[in-house]
């Protein structure tokens, strides 16, 4: 693996030895050698050195900050996301103790299980 990187990386020099304002498309970056900083490299995903662009270059394909900008945004609706989940997740966990602590006082309250009850409840105290 690291031969390829190496490999790629050495083309990318090379590219930016023989690049063409004219060509209309960004420079492929080198990579990162380490395995932690490779994982987290976004431009791998960015498949934009095939063909010529024609006319102007969209600002996501050449700004650095506008890719930058559309990953915050990608994140920021990923927490919006979360936070949607969170919050249902937490009014199922108060409805579902809400109906648990119902049960519990319906059962203290019923007559025939008030003994038994009470001695649960000093059983559960020596623990």
């Amino acid at each position: 693996m690291m031969s390829a990187i190496r490999k790629f990386n050495n083309y990318c020099l090379r590219l930016e030895e023989l690049y063409d304002l004219s060509y209309a498309i960004p420079l492929p970056t080198p990579l990162p050698t380490k395995l932690a900083e490779l994982h987290n490299d976004q431009t791998l995903f960015e498949d934009v050195w095939i063909t010529r662009s024609q006319g102007e270059i969209p600002l996501w394909l050449k700004d650095c900050e506008v890719r930058l900008g559309i990953r915050a945004l990608f994140k920021l609706d990923r927490c919006h996301e979360e936070q949607l989940r969170l919050g249902m997740e937490a009014d199922n966990l108060c409805r579902w103790y809400g109906r648990e602590l119902c049960a519990v006082e319906f059962a203290l309250w019923q007559p025939q299980h008030k003994c038994y009850c009470a001695v649960a409840f000093i059983g559960d105290m020596n623990l």
